[in-house]
C-alpha cells in the first residue's frame, strides 16, 4: 500500500511536555512532505491555538483537523468542513461548565475563549467570565479540563449522554487532561475522512498517529494506525505501530517505518 496522506496528533504525538517540536521530527515531516505525501496536523485544540506550534513546518503542512475534527482547514486557513454545536447543547453545556467553574477553552467561527486561563496558556484568546457569553451558535469546541477523578464529571457525562454531542478524553501537551466535546458528528475519524474526501483519497490510503482517547477513531479508520509508546492501553492494542513516545522521537522513528528514509 502506498499511503499518501499522514494525520498527526500534536500535543503527546508531535510534541511532548515542551510544547515544542524537536529538530529530528521537524526534518522528518520535511522529508516526508517532499516524497509527495500529504501533512496534516489533527488536534483537539481550537485552529487558532495550534498555529504557533506548528510554524517551524511551514511549507510542510498541507491541512489542519481542529477542534477534535470540528474545524478542518486547508493549511491557508481556507475552510474544508466546519461542525458547530446545536445552539441548545451547546448552551447547556456553557451552563454547566460555569456552574463547576472549571476551566475551559472554546473554538468558535469567531475565535478561541478561554474561562479561567491559566498565567502559562499560549495562543491568541480572549479571556472570559462566563461561557454563555460566547458565540453559542457557531461554537465548534467546548474541552473543560477536568476528567473522571473529578467528583463533579458525572454530571458532565450525564448531560453527554443525553445530548446530540460527543466528548472524548484528550491531554494537553504538559500532561493535563481535558475533555473536548464536539457535535455528535465531529470527531478526528470523523475529520479525517472528511479531509480525504477533500483531496480525492480514501481514509485507507492515510497514516494516522495518536496517543489520547480521541485519537482513536481517527486510528481505526485510517489505513493504518500509530500509537505512541505511552499511549493507553486501549488505543496501543487498536494500533498497528506502537512507536515511541514524543520525547523520544516517535513519529519520526514510525516515518521512517513505513515510508524509508526521508
Amino acid at each position: 500500500m502506498r499511503y499518501r496522506l499522514a494525520a498527526f496528533d500534536v500535543d503527546g504525538t508531535l510534541v511532548g511536555p515542551s510544547g515544542e517540536l524537536s529538530q529530528t521530527t521537524i526534518e522528518s515531516l520535511k522529508g516526508l512532505a517532499s516524497k509527495g505525501v500529504l501533512v496534516a496536523a489533527a488536534t483537539a485544540r481550537p485552529h487558532e491555538l495550534v498555529l504557533p506550534t506548528l510554524s517551524p513546518l511551514s511549507g510542510t503542512m498541507d491541512a489542519i483537523i481542529a477542534a477534535a475534527g470540528a474545524d478542518i482547514r486547508h493549511v491557508d486557513g481556507v475552510p474544508i468542513a466546519q461542525i458547530a454545536m446545536p445552539h441548545e447543547a451547546a448552551y447547556s453545556l456553557a451552563k454547566l461548565c460555569d456552574e463547576h467553574d472549571w476551566q475551559v477553552v472554546a473554538g468558535t467561527a469567531s475565535g478561541v475563549f478561554r474561562r479561567r486561563p491559566r498565567d502559562e496558556a499560549r495562543g491568541p484568546a480572549t479571556t472570559i467570565s462566563s461561557l454563555v457569553d460566547i458565540p453559542l451558535k457557531e461554537t465548534y469546541l467546548i474541552a473543560p479540563f477536568t476528567g473522571p477523578r473529578d467528583p463533579a464529571f458525572a454530571t458532565l457525562d450525564e448531560l453527554l449522554r443525553d445530548s446530540p454531542l460527543r466528548g472524548e478524553r484528550a491531554l494537553t501537551s504538559s500532561g493535563r487532561e481535558i475533555i473536548a466535546i464536539t457535535h455528535i458528528n465531529a470527531g478526528k475519524g470523523a475529520g479525517l475522512h472528511r479531509l480525504c474526501d477533500s483531496f480525492g483519497i480514501t481514509p485507507s490510503e492515510a497514516v494516522a498517529f495518536g496517543d489520547a482517547e480521541v485519537d482513536l477513531p481517527m486510528l481505526k479508520i485510517a489505513g493504518l494506525g500509530v500509537a505512541m509508546g505511552d499511549a493507553p492501553p486501549g488505543l496501543r492494542v487498536e494500533a498497528d505501530i506502537v512507536t515511541g513516545t514524543a520525547t523520544e522521537n516517535g513519529v519520526s522513528t514510525a516515518i521512517h517505518q513505513i515510508w524509508g528514509p526521508v
